[in-house]
C-alpha cells in the first residue's frame, strides 16, 4: 500500500513537471484576438475535450494531453483590451487546424 502511495505521487510531480517544462518554454507563436480572453479559452478546450485553468497571473491556460498524459500543446490566453492575446506552445505532436476557430483565424486551405 505504502510502495503505490509513492508511486502515484511520483507520477503526480512528473506530470507537474512536464506541464511546468512546457509552461517555460518561449511561445512557439503569439496570437492576438478581437475574441475575448473567455470565449477564446472556452473554444479551445471545448474542442479538445479539456478544461481551462484559471492562473494566478489572470491568464487561462488549455494544455493538450497525449494518451500518456504528457503535455503536447499549452495555449495561454491572456486578456488585452477588449480581446485577448494566445501564447501558443508546442512541445511535441501536431494539432489540426480547428483550434485557429477559436482565435479567429481561418484555417488554411
Amino acid at each position: 500500500m505504502k510502495y503505490s502511495a509513492i508511486l502515484v505521487a511520483s507520477l503526480a510531480l512528473a506530470g507537474c513537471a512536464s506541464t511546468q517544462k512546457v509552461l517555460d518554454k518561449e511561445p512557439t507563436e503569439v496570437f492576438h484576438s478581437e475574441k475575448s480572453q473567455n470565449e477564446v479559452a472556452f473554444c479551445l478546450a471545448n474542442k479538445n475535450n479539456t478544461n481551462a485553468m484559471d492562473r494566478d497571473d489572470g491568464s487561462k491556460v488549455v494544455l493538450i494531453k497525449n494518451g500518456y498524459g504528457g503535455v503536447s500543446l499549452a495555449f495561454t490566453v491572456f486578456e488585452e483590451g477588449e480581446g485577448s492575446r494566445i501564447e501558443y506552445r508546442r512541445q511535441f505532436g501536431t494539432i489540426g487546424a480547428a483550434w485557429k476557430q477559436c482565435i479567429g483565424l481561418k484555417p488554411e486551405e
